[in-house]
């Protein structure tokens, strides 16, 4: 039997859990119909457990998105990982968003990733994916975060969510589409596996804010 992994992602304002045993996904909400629309974390962890025959007590190990992102949807989740990590004294294991995001994107266009999401305006968090290795995680103003995407625009894909207006009135060259805004779970339980096996280990995580400076693992 392999590690029951529980996995959260919210960080998009989009929730979707899974749960998996070693590398096979056991439960996938983002094809749950009766989940559509739902914030309530409980519901979804709920429905993993219904769906696959597994309990709480069975899961080892908790992977959460940790951002950066929406930070309301993401402490909700972050604060539920962290709830059931210490009630099953079992690791809590934060997932940096870009991280997943870019390894999704990566792996169907073989190209480095920009990564970009709003943070409060004016300003964003942005980095790049390349080869699995993420860099460059900043978060910069609006001006700093068009540089960035115009520098990589003929040479990446672009994964997250921006969007910048005209500098007076004046429209300017068309700005990359971002081709994903979360990863798939078949996708993150990847990312989530690799990091486990590096011996990453935590029992409380905490969401990225602008206050808060994360070392890239």
């Amino acid at each position: 039997m392999g590690m029951i992994s529980l996995l959260m992602q919210n960080s998009a304002g989009q929730m979707s859990i899974g749960l998996a045993e070693g590398d096979c996904v056991l439960f996938d909400s983002t094809v749950d119909v009766d989940l559509n629309g739902s914030r309530n974390v409980e519901a979804y962890v709920q429905a993993a457990f219904a769906h696959s025959g597994r309990r709480i007590a069975d899961v080892d190990c908790v992977f959460v998105d940790i951002g950066p992102g929406g930070l309301g949807a993401t402490r909700t989740t972050v604060a539920f990982a962290n709830a059931v990590g210490f009630a099953k004294s079992i690791p809590v294991i934060g997932m940096h968003a870009f991280e997943l995001i870019g390894h999704h994107a990566a792996q169907s266009l073989q190209k480095p990733v920009v990564c970009i999401r709003p943070a409060a305006r004016p300003n964003y968090y942005m980095a790049l994916y390349d080869q699995g290795i993420l860099s460059e995680f900043s978060f910069v103003d609006t001006a700093v975060a068009k540089a960035f995407v115009r520098r990589h625009q003929a040479t990446a894909d672009f994964a997250g969510k921006f969007s910048f207006t005209e500098v007076d009135g004046f429209p300017e060259a068309a700005w990359p589409v971002p081709t994903i805004n979360s990863a798939s779970i078949a996708s993150f339980l990847g990312v989530a596996l690799d990091k486990y096996a590096k011996g990453v280990r935590s029992t409380r995580v905490y969401p990225i804010s602008e206050n808060l400076s994360v070392k890239i693992l």
